[in-house]
C-alpha cells in the first residue's frame, strides 16, 4: 500500500447494497460488527465482488465503540477468517488475544486504539503508540477526543514525529475539523460514512471529499 492518505468509505447495515456509493473513496471498511450476526462473512463476499477497492474488516471490541454480540474468541476468530475476503484487518490494540490474532491474520493489519472520552496525556499516547510498533502492524490508528484545541495541536505534532504510518483521528464537535486536516500531516487514512455515522464527529464521504478539495 502507498501510505500517501487514503479516504475510507465506511459501511455497516447494508452494505452491500451502499457498496456503489463509495465511488469517491479509495478504500472500503466494512462494520462487521454492525451487520447481521448469522451473515457478516457473507456481507464481506458481496462487497468484495462488487468492489475493486482495498477493504478493511473490523469487528469493533465492545469498549472501543463495537456492537459485536458474541464472545471475544467469535470476535477474533471472525476477523481471522475475514482475512480471506478483506485487504486489512483492524485488530485494537487493547484486545484480550491481540497478539494471537495479528500471528493468525494472512493480511496486513491495522492496529487500533480509540478513546471516546477524552485525549491520553503525552507520555500515555507514547506509550501507546510504543505499543502498536511491537506488534509490526502495518499500520498504527489512534482515535481520541480532543478536550480543546490545544489537544488537536497534539495530534498534528505527533503525526509530524511518526515513524510507522499512523492514522489519527480526533473524535467529537472540536476535532471534526481534523477529519480533513490531518491527512495534510500524514496521517496514513482519514474516514467518512456512508449512510450512517460511526464515531463522534465523523464526516459523510461526500462531506469528507469536499473539505479535502476545498483545502488540498
Amino acid at each position: 500500500m502507498n501510505h500517501k492518505s487514503r479516504i475510507v468509505a465506511v459501511l455497516g447495515k447494508d452494505a452491500e447494497n451502499h457498496v456503489q456509493s463509495t465511488e469517491q473513496a479509495d478504500m472500503v471498511e466494512l462494520r462487521l460488527d454492525l451487520l447481521a450476526p448469522d451473515d457478516p462473512l457473507e456481507t464481506l463476499k458481496a462487497v468484495r465482488k462488487a468492489t475493486n477497492k482495498p477493504i478493511i474488516a473490523t469487528a469493533r471490541l465492545k469498549t472501543e465503540g463495537g456492537m459485536f454480540q458474541g464472545s471475544e474468541r467469535e470476535r477474533i476468530d471472525l476477523l481471522i477468517r475475514a482475512a480471506c475476503y478483506a485487504d486489512y484487518v483492524d485488530v485494537e490494540l487493547l484486545a484480550d488475544q491481540r497478539d494471537y490474532a495479528i500471528s493468525s491474520i494472512i493480511k496486513p493489519v491495522i492496529v487500533s486504539y480509540h478513546d471516546f472520552q477524552g485525549m491520553p496525556d503525552h507520555p500515555q499516547l507514547i506509550g501507546i503508540y510504543e505499543e502498536m510498533k511491537k506488534t509490526k502492524a502495518a499500520i498504527a490508528k489512534i482515535a481520541v477526543t480532543p478536550r480543546s484545541l490545544q489537544d488537536n495541536l497534539r495530534v498534528l505534532q505527533f503525526l509530524l514525529d511518526a515513524d510507522m504510518p499512523l492514522c489519527m483521528i480526533a473524535m467529537g464537535r472540536l476535532g471534526k475539523h481534523l477529519r480533513a486536516v490531518a491527512p495534510i500531516y500524514g496521517s496514513a487514512l482519514t474516514y467518512g460514512f456512508v449512510t450512517e455515522s460511526t464515531a463522534p464527529g465523523q464526516m459523510s464521504l461526500a462531506e469528507l471529499c469536499q473539505a479535502r478539495r476545498l483545502i488540498s
